[in-house]
């Protein structure tokens, strides 16, 4: 009888055993899960408000892009060369000079009220455009006014993208943007040449136009306004200098500006070159821009998963060697290497640097952090123009790709040997 009842028991203990195990074992996976999700959340593309921030900021560059064409019209007004530049450089000067400025008024004020004023901003200023006759004061104003909403939308747009992001999935995200951006820039000149050869410099003002109207309208369901006074407690404590003391923030803006500088070099004086090599610049745009965009779809998730610092190491061997190569393979049967390896370096080295910038600073300093990773990646654009160009007057187009390429090689030294990603709560997410 004892010896029934203990085998009774026996396998009611066994089962209570089980019981709590398998609750124990629901409970590590319900953690493990919740975990996952507060760090990746849903995928980007899954995220209807970032579908919106990225066909916002699609249409923020498309509006920018159009007046790359600009040049034409001074040309058709008789401007000078030097008026020229000094006309396209202003813009520039604004959109850098006033980013600092920007994160400031963002963590006041909100990323949704500055970029409502940024993209006003910017739509007055493409109607202006077609007011302009002539070099002067007011085309100076137009074009500083330009570059301010500009500075305005990609400091909202960048900021928001930082904070709402979860930290596994900010490669993955800043991936799709990077496929939002190139192809604004990719497509927007050839359409604006054809609206100018079929319905004269006008179309172009009205396509900019409708792009910065079109903008504002979807960013309705991007951004969400936010109370100031909510974040009064938190303004207190974002400084400049604060983030500025973290060294490993400051070598990563080093290695950014460095990859910005050669980024913008090659556009810039990739058409010089081709001339003088006697074949047409298109095919290298089309190149680099199409293996961009494909690599740029696929990447990114991939980054997430297995380091961001890993890939960058690849990647810049791989973006200095096309540099390098373009002055000996652009007019030879190779002429589609260097493209193809500087799309490749662009497509991980770009999602990769704004992945990083973005995991510095609290939720509260995000603006601060966007604004001065934002402003430096722009200052490379500056100089890339600038500096290049009196490198090439100085030298020659085939020493200024020599060298762009060995400047390049100094990033990839950025990344292996400067702590850009050190460890800490204010640091970049592993």
């Amino acid at each position: 009888m004892a010896a029934r009842q203990q085998h009774r028991i026996l396998p009611n203990i066994g089962t209570r055993r089980i019981s709590a195990y398998s609750i124990h074992l629901r409970r590590s996976r319900h953690r493990r899960k919740v975990a996952y999700l507060n760090n990746h959340g849903p995928a980007p593309l899954r995220d209807r408000s970032f579908v919106c921030l990225n066909l916002t900021l699609f249409l923020v560059f498309a509006n920018i892009s159009f007046l790359y064409l600009y040049p034409l019209i001074l040309n058709a007004m008789g401007s000078a060369l030097d008026v020229i530049g000094l006309v396209m450089g202003v813009f520039s000067c604004a959109a850098v000079l006033s980013r600092p400025i920007m994160g400031k008024l963002i963590v006041r004020n909100g990323e949704s009220r500055i970029f409502s004023i940024g993209i006003i901003a910017s739509l007055a200023a493409s109607i202006c455009y077609s007011l302009v006759t002539s070099f002067g004061p007011f085309m100076l104003l137009v074009r500083v006014v330009h570059g301010l909403g500009f500075s305005a939308c990609v400091s909202a747009g960048f900021s928001l993208a930082a904070r709402k992001i979860r930290p596994g999935r900010r490669t993955e995200a800043f991936s799709m943007i990077g496929v939002s951006l190139v192809c604004a820039v990719a497509f927007a000149p050839p359409l604006g040449e054809y609206l100018i050869r079929a319905w004269g410099f006008p179309s172009l003002y009205a396509a900019a136009s409708t792009a910065a109207f079109l903008a504002g309208v979807v960013a309705l369901k991007a951004f969400q306004p936010v109370d100031p006074s909510s974040r009064q407690k938190e303004n207190a404590s974002v400084r400049y200098c604060r983030l500025l003391k973290d060294r490993a923030f400051v070598f990563l803006l080093i290695s950014t500006f460095v990859f910005s500088h050669c980024q913008a070099t090659v556009p810039n004086f990739i058409a010089l070159i081709s001339s003088e090599k006697g074949v047409l610049s298109g095919r290298f745009f089309v190149v680099s821009n199409v293996i961009a965009i494909f690599v740029l779809l696929f990447i990114g998730k991939r980054i997430d998963r297995l380091g961001k610092l890993f890939f960058m190491k690849l990647a810049y061997p791989v973006f200095s060697l096309g540099i390098l190569l373009i002055p000996d393979m652009i007019s030879g049967t190779c002429y589609p290497v260097p493209p193809l390896l500087y799309g490749i370096g662009i497509a991980v080295l770009f999602p990769t640097y704004n992945a990083l910038a973005a995991g510095y600073g609290s939720q509260a300093e995000k603006p601060a952090v966007m604004a001065l990773f934002t402003a430096t990646y722009d200052s490379g654009f500056v100089t890339g123009a600038m500096v290049s160009g009196w490198i090439a007057h100085a030298t020659s187009l085939n020493m200024l790709f020599r060298l762009s390429g060995i400047c390049a090689f100094a990033g990839f030294l950025t990344v292996v040997f400067l702590p850009i990603q050190g460890p800490g709560s204010g640091n970049p997410d592993p």
